[in-house]
């Protein structure tokens, strides 16, 4: 433990803090209604409390009940025993001018009384309206940091700005607070994008200033997303088909979808800078529940993605060597080291490389007796072939699932337009990963979802995205 700088509960923030907020610092939260100020300043309580530190919460406008109910809801229960005797909530009303010294004296009364080393204020905007003049706000900041420097207590300041505003407070607050975390909610293609930014800490290096975060289960600021190596393979066990639906491969997708309808076409709509094993983990269980199911797999990846590296990957969800060689198929259209799995394309012509595609599909389904599962790279395609022949290619695709009740997925990176637009147009689920702030996001166009976070997770014993809702 750090013992200059003191925890706020929330993760990867104290990562970016260098170990927490500076130990009888004070800190300016702002951000307009429904940000997360509250529930940021509870999280900072919580860990305080439940760590043996007397905290204390002066509400001068949420109230004792609502802000104890609120904290319960996601799963912070303040009034618990191990918590409870560490925390005390004065709730207080807005005081008028004459009683602002008396307001100010109680404050520092309680912290003197039980030694406590958190204080919330929420919120100085509430305060704020005693004052007649902005110097004497900001007179009566500058006396309450002095205080709360010499008792070593820690306080977060909670601060309004006005929805269509960008200013901070009273405009003063900003000018005394050793720090100031700006928390904002804004629409990203149509759904809710939360984001905070480190404007300034004393004595802190911020690297990195800007961060995506979400307000499910609790505050929590979302990590850059990091590829994590898997220990030895597990086997993958999929869940079994249910009301004409195939398993995604990965619950999060089945709650949110469904699960993917027998005879579809689906479309992953990839952004810029996606990292290259986010769809590697979208697919990746895909391929493993159909071929655990003994069921067939074509597979035409983007450039760059060798067999080897594609039947390596799936080694690690239990697929087995001899399972690729009578199950997976792997289309090349450049030369490889040949393997069990290739199945050679011919670049310069789209028709007879559909035709081994598709004699492929049937042999498959002939010798298992259950439909297959093609994935295609759109952008792969219209660089191999022409817009039109492409665009063909993918028509009969996905009639040929739907007539089979097989599962047509299209996957497409930035680049050839025409083909993505067209396989938008095909698909019955579309789905969207773009990244912001170095997270990976995930939201529906079809059907319209949430927008969720994506982090890597192998607490199964084989490599899967979680998807966390951004509330």
């Amino acid at each position: 433990m750090n013992n200059h700088r003191v925890e706020t509960g929330v993760r990867c923030l104290d990562e970016a803090l260098q170990g927490g907020l500076p130990r009888g610092s004070m800190t300016l939260i702002a951000g307009k209604p429904g940000t997360g100020k509250t529930l940021l300043s509870g999280e900072f309580l919580y860990r305080g409390a439940s760590q043996g530190e007397n905290c204390l919460y002066v509400s001068l406008g949420e109230g004792r009940h609502s802000f104890l109910e609120y904290m319960a809801r996601v799963g912070r229960d303040l009034t618990a025993k191990d918590t409870w005797s560490r925390l005390e909530v004065m709730d207080v009303v807005t005081v008028k001018e004459e009683g602002l010294d008396v307001l100010v004296e109680m404050i520092t009364s309680h912290l003197e009384e039980t030694h406590a080393k958190r204080l919330v204020i929420d919120s100085f905007t509430a305060l704020s309206n005693a004052f007649t003049e902005t110097i004497d706000a900001r007179v009566t900041l500058h006396i309450l940091s002095k205080i709360l420097a010499q008792t070593y207590c820690t306080t977060l300041l909670i601060t309004e700005m006005p929805t269509g505003s960008k200013k901070i407070g009273l405009g003063v607050e900003e000018f005394v607070a050793d720090g100031i975390i700006a928390l904002r909610r804004e629409t990203l293609n149509g759904g809710v994008f939360r984001e905070l930014e480190i404007i300034k800490m004393r004595g802190t290096l911020i690297e990195r200033p800007l961060h995506a975060f979400t307000l499910h289960r609790g505050f929590r600021v979302l990590p850059i997303f990091r590829n994590h190596s898997v220990g030895p393979p597990r086997r993958y066990r999929p869940d079994p088909d249910h009301d004409g639906h195939y398993h995604t491969g990965n619950p999060g997708l089945d709650e949110i979808t469904g699960g993917f309808r027998k005879g579809d076409t689906v479309f992953f709509e990839l952004g810029e800078n996606i990292a290259p094993i986010v769809p590697a983990l979208i697919v990746g269980p895909l391929r493993a529940s159909f071929i655990n199911s003994h069921r067939g797999v074509l597979f035409l990846p983007p450039s760059g993605e060798s067999v080897n590296w594609i039947t390596g990957f799936d080694h690690q969800y239990g697929v087995t060597a001899e399972e690729q060689h009578h199950l997976l198929r792997i289309a090349t259209t450049l030369p490889e080291e040949e393997t069990p799995v290739n199945l050679g394309l011919d670049p310069g012509d789209i028709k007879m490389s559909q035709r081994i595609w598709r004699e492929e599909a049937s042999r498959l389904c002939r010798e298992t007796g259950q439909p297959t599962l093609n994935i295609v790279y759109t952008d792969r395609l219209g660089k191999t072939w022409p817009e039109t022949q492409s665009r063909s290619f993918l028509d009969t695709e996905s009639m040929y699932a739907r007539n089979t009740g097989g599962l047509l997925v299209l996957l497409s990176r930035p680049g050839e337009e025409a083909i993505r637009q067209h396989a938008s147009n095909l698909a019955h689920t579309h789905l969207r990963v773009h990244n912001q702030r170095g997270v990976m996001l995930l939201d529906g166009v079809k059907p319209q979802t949430s927008m969720y976070a994506l982090e890597q997770d192998n607490s199964a014993g084989y490599p899967s995205l979680s998807l966390t809702p951004i509330y």
